[in-house]
C-alpha cells in the first residue's frame, strides 16, 4: 500500500566504490527498509586519461555518473539521494590504465 502524499519516505543510499576503480562498485537503495536497487557495476566516470610524447600520464578527474538514472526519472527524491552520496566518490580517470 502506498503511502500518503504527507508521509515522507525514509530512503538510504550506499555505494562501495572508491578510487581507484570508482565504477566498480554497488549502489543500494532502501526505501522505507525495503531495498528497491542493488547493482555493481552501475556507474561509469567522467573523468579521462591521456598521455604525452614522453608517455607520462595525465589524469582528469570527473564525475561519478549512475548508469541507471533513466529508470528513477520520475522520482526527484530518490535522483537526489543518490547522487548526494555519488558526488562524494573520489572518481577515477574513466578507464584502467
Amino acid at each position: 500500500m502506498a503511502k500518503p502524499m504527507t508521509e515522507k519516505r525514509k530512503i538510504e543510499v550506499s555505494y562501495d566504490g572508491d578510487w581507484p576503480n570508482a565504477c566498480a562498485g554497488q549502489l543500494i537503495i532502501k526505501v522505507d527498509g525495503q531495498i528497491i536497487y542493488a547493482k555493481k557495476f552501475c556507474c561509469s566516470s567522467t573523468g579521462s586519461v591521456s598521455f604525452d610524447d614522453d608517455w607520462n600520464e595525465h589524469v582528469t578527474s570527473g564525475e561519478l555518473r549512475w548508469n541507471d538514472v533513466d529508470d528513477f526519472a520520475d522520482d526527484i527524491e530518490i535522483l537526489r539521494a543518490v547522487y548526494s552520496v555519488l558526488d562524494k566518490v573520489h572518481v577515477c580517470c574513466g578507464g584502467c590504465v
